[in-house]
């Protein structure tokens, strides 16, 4: 086994590797590479194992972990996976990684390495914790059986929303693009959060023409909800969403996650991923409701520091980080959209 760095040439290959690998997740694809490159210009590792007995093989690839660096003001030098961490046939192969990627790290001089919202606790000299979860449903039955496996108050919600006039698109084409950021972006900056800009999902979308959906809900002709999911492989996974908290009284949540639900099965995936939530919270409780089966999602890091911390974890408990979320809301808005993109490349996927 040879550990190397991604060349153009090996996109084909780490690709097919990442779509048949059962531990595969649309984060761990190589366009994910130029997409950090041209948002915010961040220095790239993309390291592959390759296996060189490839006659026995069932690929010549055995395993990725897509790096890059962030050299943030606000968290310190950091070496981080894309969310989802690493991808690898066994623990043998996902180890070689990680030492090879703290190695890189300790020699650029970055104050850790994060191998960020990773399915598994992989082995190695790493901190690990678990506050969040993710929940994934089953959708193989169809529509017909799993509306009637469905709670009836989850039905007489959409009902609800529907009778509030709120009504749903989904499309596959930038179309919806706008109308989505503009209830993302909003909401964010209601929560003291600051958002990254538009231009980053035009090159997701740019990078990924064929594996994106975007979900809209309206009321009248105003958007008030809106979803983005990524597609790869027999899943749906749901990576942004949010819905403006002044239209949470009719249920246009509720009306997102049926219409989203019917669209997966409607395009032959067999699971939805509803993405990641804080254990414990309320929107942990509302995914459960869906029928779903829910599982640990990881933070691991090796660091110079004495108590090592997640990105997530820091920007929840330092009190600068506190302060800030208080004040973000009072910006206004033409100013937060403006400064939040150049913001977020300090804090990216936190």
């Amino acid at each position: 086994m040879k550990i190397e760095e991604l060349k153009e040439q090996d996109c084909p290959a780490w690709d097919a590797y990442v779509h048949t690998s059962p531990a595969g997740l649309p984060q761990h694809l190589s366009g994910w590479r130029a997409v950090l490159r041209n948002t915010y210009g961040y220095e790239t590792k993309y390291l592959f194992a390759r296996c060189e007995d490839v006659v026995n093989a069932r690929s010549p690839i055995v395993g990725v972990m897509p790096l890059f660096f962030v050299k943030s003001l606000l968290t310190g030098h950091t070496a981080m996976t894309m969310p989802g961490g690493l991808c690898a046939d066994n623990e043998m192969v996902a180890q070689a990684l990680i030492t090879q990627g703290w190695e890189i790290a300790r020699q650029a001089q970055a104050q850790r390495f994060v191998v960020q919202d990773s399915r598994q606790p992989w082995p190695g000299p790493l901190h690990t914790t678990s506050q969040h979860v993710s929940w994934l449903v089953d959708v193989r039955m169809g529509e017909a059986a799993l509306s009637k496996k469905l709670d009836r108050n989850i039905r007489r919600q959409v009902r609800m929303a529907r009778d509030n006039q709120l009504r749903a698109e989904i499309d596959r084409t930038p179309r919806l693009l706008a109308d989505f950021y503009a209830v993302f972006s909003r909401f964010t900056h209601q929560s003291g959060t600051p958002v990254f800009g538009c231009h980053f999902l035009e090159q997701v979308i740019e990078q990924f023409p064929h594996g994106y959906n975007i979900v809209v809900i309206y009321k009248e002709q105003q958007p008030i909800g809106g979803y983005f999911q990524l597609e790869a492989g027999k899943t749906n996974y749901g990576v942004w969403g949010a819905t403006l908290p002044e239209f949470l009284p009719l249920r246009p949540v509720y009306l997102a996650y049926w219409e989203i639900l019917m669209d997966t099965i409607a395009h032959q995936f067999e699971f939805l991923d509803m993405g990641r939530s804080p254990v414990d919270s309320n929107a942990s409780a509302f995914k459960r409701q869906w029928g779903g089966v829910c599982a640990p999602i990881y933070q691991q890091i090796a660091s110079q520091q004495a108590t090592p911390q997640s990105l997530t974890a820091q920007t929840q408990t330092d009190s600068k980080f506190h302060t800030f979320r208080q004040i973000w809301p009072k910006v206004p808005f033409p100013i937060a959209q403006f400064l939040g993109p150049k913001l977020r490349r300090h804090v990216p996927f936190a």
